[in-house]
């Protein structure tokens, strides 16, 4: 065993990096990595400081070796495929084996190596919180304790503060690491999807100085702060649930500070241009909110036992619309092109690609364009099979526009919800992935049928319970929906199709439209169309929500009179 110890001890960073395991597959790697951790904690015949900057080196050397993995998870949804859920097992496995590993390495001396330790301890427990809450899960047993034993003996030891210099993010201190970790606990990841959970937690870590961590806190403002025991293993809760113990050794957090510095500087911290950078800022704004604890429960949930049946999905909500609805959009001709505006001038198809997608998007397009399919067919045999698209060609327009809906699916699938609460704002349902198909993600439109109307709503939050229970968290949008399609006031061949949400006078909410096309922007005026009606110019007013998944925009309150046009004297 001790010359398997020494070779690990020289080689091991090294060798996760290594050719060795270049031709493995992403989880053979993960589990090799995994592996040579566990040796090394189970072993006693190194050092505990030599070991520690073992266990360092391992940890700066693996991100870029489980990056597969990692990447694998960024678009994915519940419940997740085998591929994604062993990967992430893998990912959350090696992590907490490393914070084990710092943790068996803790001594009391008050020395650099020492609060290396704390702070990569800490740090490896961060990380594995992040993909514990990409799979929507909470943290397994000994979790906030560990974390609470890391900072706690840190700052006994009185080395809390101490800069790690290989660390040159914002977070460099044992004492950040763990404001960090606290802050990201207090954002409720579970209302956002992995790919922003990383970009939240990116932007968090910037602030972690402002927030405030403290055995005291304001007696004058008690609403801004939780409590947390770091001689227990609960996360962080409300004071008034804090029960005093012998043993209890109170610390008290408040990120108010930050998320008021975050929401100021959302412009500057939002990623990405134009739509892509319109939705991070939404995302960003959302975790300030829940960070800074102000965030109430406006009205009263009700406890419900009963089953209802939803359809998950814009385009599925449409669809299931369409089979009663006798509205009929205009057949596009070839001269009725989107990248045509209301004055008649050409532009360029700009398309919007979600982050993530882009090389799925490059494949699309070789897969329309014709000198492509007739020079590389094999090529295009593969890309085919990938879309499912050997007789129909792909693009945008047949996922969100026309052809994609324009012939009503009679297998549109609709999922049985179990409801276990309900307000006038929305439910709280548990979805059993037994017998249901339907795929889960947050910021997706899911439809509610009620008697002979359709309830629209919005996925909010995601915890998996168990392996087969999800429970969601939806926003109720409108009581009811109703079919439309909206176009550009001098173009009805420009298109797509819409849900109409009657206002809700109670809530103060005008009538509004969701839909998934980026054609139609915010501010413009645009022609709505619904069945028995005659069509009308109205104006997309407010940005009410939006989402890779949706466009959710509030409508002007009258129908806007087209001017007359003037006459020539």
């Amino acid at each position: 065993m001790s010359c398997i110890i020494i070779i690990l001890k020289l080689n091991l960073p090294k060798l996760i990096c290594a050719h060795s395991l270049e031709n493995s597959s992403a989880n053979e790697r993960a589990h090799q990595i995994f592996l040579a951790i566990q040796s090394i904690n189970i072993s006693n015949k190194l050092a505990i400081e030599k070991k520690s900057l073992l266990l360092i080196d391992i940890y700066q050397a693996i991100s870029l070796s489980l990056e597969p993995l990692k990447n694998n998870l960024l678009n994915s949804a519940l419940p997740l495929t085998p591929e994604e859920q062993s990967g992430a097992e893998y990912i959350i496995w090696t992590y907490t084996e490393l914070a084990n590993g710092f943790a068996s390495c803790i001594s009391k001396k008050s020395n650099t190596t020492n609060a290396q330790t704390f702070f990569y301890g800490l740090q490896s427990l961060i990380t594995a919180y992040l993909h514990i809450s990409e799979i929507y899960e909470m943290p397994y047993a000994n979790f906030w304790k560990q974390s609470y034993l890391f900072f706690g003996l840190a700052s006994k030891l009185e080395i809390q503060d101490l800069a790690i210099k290989a660390h040159n993010k914002h977070s460099n201190t044992t004492s950040k690491a763990f404001k960090h970790l606290l802050a990201l606990y207090h954002c409720d990841l579970h209302q956002f999807r992995p790919r922003a959970m990383l970009h939240i937690s990116t932007c968090v870590e910037k602030y972690t100085s402002l927030t405030l961590l403290d055995k005291k806190f304001d007696p004058k403002k008690p609403m801004l702060y939780s409590g947390l025991d770091l001689n227990s293993d609960t996360p962080p809760s409300n004071l008034k649930r804090l029960k005093q113990t012998e043993k209890s050794a109170f610390y008290f957090f408040s990120g108010f500070n930050a998320a008021i510095s975050i929401n100021q500087n959302v412009n500057d911290e939002a990623q990405g241009s134009g739509i892509i950078k319109s939705i991070n800022r939404e995302l960003i704004q959302q975790a300030s909110k829940s960070l800074s604890l102000q965030q109430k429960r406006q009205f009263t949930r009700i406890v419900e036992k009963k089953e209802q049946y939803g359809i998950m999905g814009l385009a599925n909500t449409i669809q299931l619309l369409r089979t009663d609805s006798p509205l009929t959009p205009p057949q596009p001709t070839a001269n009725n092109k989107k990248n045509q505006t209301s004055g008649g001038w050409s532009v360029p198809d700009l398309e919007l690609v979600s982050e993530g997608f882009e090389t799925l998007f490059t494949m699309k397009e070789q897969l329309n364009h014709a000198s492509f399919t007739t020079n590389s067919p094999n090529i295009t045999k593969q890309i085919k099979q990938v879309f499912h698209a050997n007789n129909k060609k792909f693009s945008d327009n047949t996922i969100w526009s026309n052809s994609g809906i324009d012939e009503p699916s009679e297998n549109t699938r609709e999922t049985k919800l179990a409801i276990a609460d309900s307000s006038i704002k929305g439910y709280k349902i548990i979805f059993n992935t037994e017998n249901n198909n339907s795929k889960i993600q947050i910021g997706d439109i899911i439809g509610i049928k009620h008697n002979d109307t359709v309830e629209i709503g919005l996925i909010r939050r995601v915890l998996q319970h168990t392996k087969h229970r999800i429970q969601v968290g939806i926003k109720l949008l409108s009581l009811e929906s109703e079919l439309a399609y909206i176009s550009l006031p001098d173009h009805d061949s420009i298109y797509t199709w819409a849900l109409f949400l009657s206002g809700i006078k109670q809530l103060d909410a005008a009538d509004s439209l969701v839909f998934y096309d980026n054609n139609f922007q915010c501010g413009e005026l645009i022609k709505v169309h619904r069945a028995n009606q005659a069509p009308y110019t109205c104006r997309l007013q407010k940005l009410l929500h939006l989402s890779p998944a949706a466009t959710h925009i509030q409508l002007s309150n009258a129908s806007v009179i087209d001017k007359p046009k003037k006459t020539k004297i």
